[in-house]
């Protein structure tokens, strides 16, 4: 089955493009992307009649990257198509084949050393994109320019990639594909009834954001090694491992515990803290942030070859006047809930998982002045449904089908990628990072 290659009519592609709803204040340049945008979908409108009428064709499934968090995927998966989703497990792709042969005999998929292998076969219709941070996004623009819709794990990149990520959200709008970054706490509803608080004014103009992860340990960088012995050959791919990062020798720590090593990851900046950013980009509609500062370091892990950061901050500074203060340590998992602060009030939430959701909302009025009049009150949301894997798989499904754009799509996706890259880059440069919103470049 091949979905057609637009995002429905009812895809606003000025939303998507910027994270952002600009329609108070459209600026020349995005009303000639918008145009541009809206005239190309014109053009292949006649499509989509035939898209829809393919909508319960059966969706073949390809997993890139099959270690711990893409075999879980592919768990998802089946657990979908037992409860009646219309899709089919069609092959897996690993840098390391024990790992992908393996995961192959238990699903009864086929196997591909080479993502563009896996992107050529034509039962492929969707890929799920799990490998290393370094990888997603090359390996993303391989597959929209193969004309298959995405669903890539966050990070969407590796921090070091913020032009690479202009160009896979450009290709995936110009294309016409679905692309759903993996922060699955978005699929749930609470966060579009806050965001309806907020444009309604509860809080007033929002001023200050804050938020933190907080963990006791480092099992998400120390990653076990099955093979000591492992070395580069037909079985361990480490060419295809490396990208575009450094060509450094082999080494077992860095082929299975990338997520410890700089070339590969940032810790909790790219790890971490998109589950708990997507959600305020996403209820306040924000784009990139006018500049951003970071600080942290390896602060609790120092007794082995450790290089990302086990604890992180930063300051994300937005042109709407509102600051954004994000806060990780992996010392320490007391949580702390996350506010939004106005200037007629505030909303405070009891987020116990970020992967899942917003459980309870609070809002505290001013003491005085602006916004003293309003009443304290606990808020009853309407939507009980947390977000899952399951639940954020359903949502690019029926965007898949429907070609609307999904929960967590490309525009949120370059927007919340580049605000922790810029604070990434200024904690590593000791500067602060600046976003040139006409040009769509980081400057120091």
């Amino acid at each position: 089955m091949r979905y057609g290659p637009v995002l429905s009519e009812n895809l606003s592609m000025q939303e998507t493009n910027t994270g952002r709803d600009d329609s108070r204040q459209v600026t020349r340049r995005r009303f000639i992307h918008t145009a541009a945008a809206t005239a190309a979908a014109a053009t292949v409108v006649r499509t989509s009649r035939t898209v829809r009428a393919e909508a319960n064709d059966r969706i073949g499934v390809g997993f890139v990257g099959v270690g711990g968090r893409g075999v879980s995927h592919v768990r998802t998966v089946k657990e979908l198509i037992k409860g009646g989703e219309n899709l089919e497990i069609v092959a897996v792709c690993d840098a390391y084949a024990p790992r992908m042969k393996k995961v192959a005999e238990e699903f009864k998929a086929k196997t591909y050393m080479k993502h563009q292998d896996l992107l050529a076969d034509k039962d492929v219709d969707v890929v799920c994109i799990s490998s290393p941070d370094r990888l997603h996004i090359a390996q993303a623009l391989d597959a929209v320019r193969a004309g298959k819709d995405v669903y890539c794990e966050k990070p969407l990149g590796h921090w070091s990639q913020i032009a690479q990520a202009k160009e896979l959200r450009d290709e995936t709008f110009k294309r016409g594909r679905v692309v759903q970054v993996g922060t699955q706490g978005t699929s749930s509803a609470i966060w579009a009834e806050v965001g309806e608080l907020i444009k309604k004014g509860i809080v007033g103009k929002p001023r200050l954001i804050q938020a933190g992860y907080y963990r006791n340990g480092d099992w998400g960088e120390r990653m076990p090694i099955p093979d000591r012995n492992a070395k580069p050959g037909p079985d361990l791919d480490w060419e295809a491992f490396l990208g575009d990062a450094p060509k450094v020798p082999f080494s077992v720590e860095r082929f299975f515990s990338w997520r410890m090593f700089l070339d590969y990851a940032g810790g909790p900046s790219t790890d971490l803290l998109p589950h708990v950013f997507t959600p305020f980009v996403y209820m306040l509609g924000l784009g990139c942030p006018d500049q951003a500062v970071g600080s942290g370091g390896i602060f609790q892990y120092t007794d082995y070859g450790r290089e990302v950061p086990d604890t992180f901050n930063c300051c994300l500074d937005y042109p709407e006047k509102l600051s954004v203060v994000l806060v990780c340590t992996l010392a320490n998992d007391y949580n702390t809930g996350p506010s939004i602060r106005g200037d007629e009030g505030a909303l405070t939430f009891d987020a116990t998982s970020w992967e899942e959701g917003c459980k309870n909302v609070q809002f505290h009025p001013q003491s005085h002045g602006k916004g003293a009049g309003k009443k304290a009150q606990k808020i009853e949301l309407k939507s009980t449904k947390l977000g899952s894997t399951a639940e954020h798989w359903r949502d690019f499904l029926q965007c898949v089908r429907s070609r609307q754009k999904p929960k967590s799509h490309m525009g949120f996706g370059y927007c919340v990628h580049t605000a922790l890259a810029m604070a990434m880059q200024a904690l590593l440069k000791q500067k602060v990072a600046k976003y040139d919103a006409k040009k769509e470049e980081v400057v120091f």
